[in-house]
């Protein structure tokens, strides 16, 4: 299973243009501006028998990487219940939408991607606690929006989140805001309020589970940040703030 393995800085609202710059210098590319319908969703509390779970079967059989994708995903749900994410790219929306309102409604063939996130490993020995690492699992299905369903995942909140991204060396730089949308309100974003009055930038890595590819990653996110010092002030963050897990629900 791969891991992702990142370093976070808060930016201020009043300094993300200058950030932009800084990030677009290092990396000699022009920034892209994304939009994305980010939905959490969590098992129904009144209908978590894993049982229900054996409906992933059906989408083992097929042929293809997402066959050992749900088989992992189905044996994750077993052993813990988590808050997931459902993504949905609305960057086209949100530029047809011109700052009014954004449809919730799209064709089939939309796609949809399901984010597990494993709580972060914790720092030691092995790496910097500037830096966070955590196993994850996609899935690319346009089926999601019945698949979800069909195993009792329910929406707890919904959210856009914009970004504008850089891509160097094999990592991504993505500068990040948050902006919550009330339920069973078309989102406005004229109208919306973001989360916090700042952005959050990423520098981060994909990469398979091998200490040789972690280890990899570990220097080339710690060498970033040497370059970075006095730019950005990638901390330290208690891995308890990534945790997805739903406690006590077995």
């Amino acid at each position: 299973m791969p891991h992702e393995v990142f370093l976070t800085a808060v930016v201020k609202d009043a300094d993300a243009i200058k950030a932009r710059g800084v990030l677009a210098g290092i990396t000699e590319m022009k920034e892209r501006h994304h939009y994305l319908l980010v939905r959490h969703l969590e098992r129904d509390a009144a209908n978590r028998d894993p049982k229900i779970l054996n409906k992933l079967k059906e989408y083992q059989k097929e042929r293809g990487p997402n066959a050992a994708r749900w088989q992992e995903f189905q044996q994750i749900l077993a052993k813990q219940e988590y808050i997931i994410q459902e993504h949905i790219d609305v960057t086209r929306e949100v530029g047809n939408a011109n700052g009014g309102e954004i449809s919730l409604t799209f064709p089939p063939s939309k796609p949809h991607l399901l984010r597990w996130n494993d709580i972060p490993d914790p720092p030691g020995k092995a790496f910097p606690e500037f830096i966070t690492q955590r196993r994850i699992l996609e899935i690319s299905d346009p089926r999601l929006e019945k698949i979800l369903p069909d195993i009792k995942f329910v929406p707890r909140s919904t959210c856009i989140e914009e970004s504008y991204k850089w891509w160097l060396d094999n990592l991504e730089y993505s500068l990040t805001k948050y902006i919550p949308i009330p339920p069973g309100q078309t989102p406005n974003l004229a109208a919306l309020e973001p989360v916090v009055p700042f952005w959050i930038l990423y520098v981060r890595s994909q990469t398979d589970s091998s200490p040789e590819r972690m280890k990899e990653s570990q220097i080339a996110l710690a060498g970033v940040r040497e370059r970075l010092l006095g730019v950005f002030d990638f901390k330290a963050f208690d891995r308890r703030a990534h945790d997805t897990r739903i406690m006590g629900q077995r």
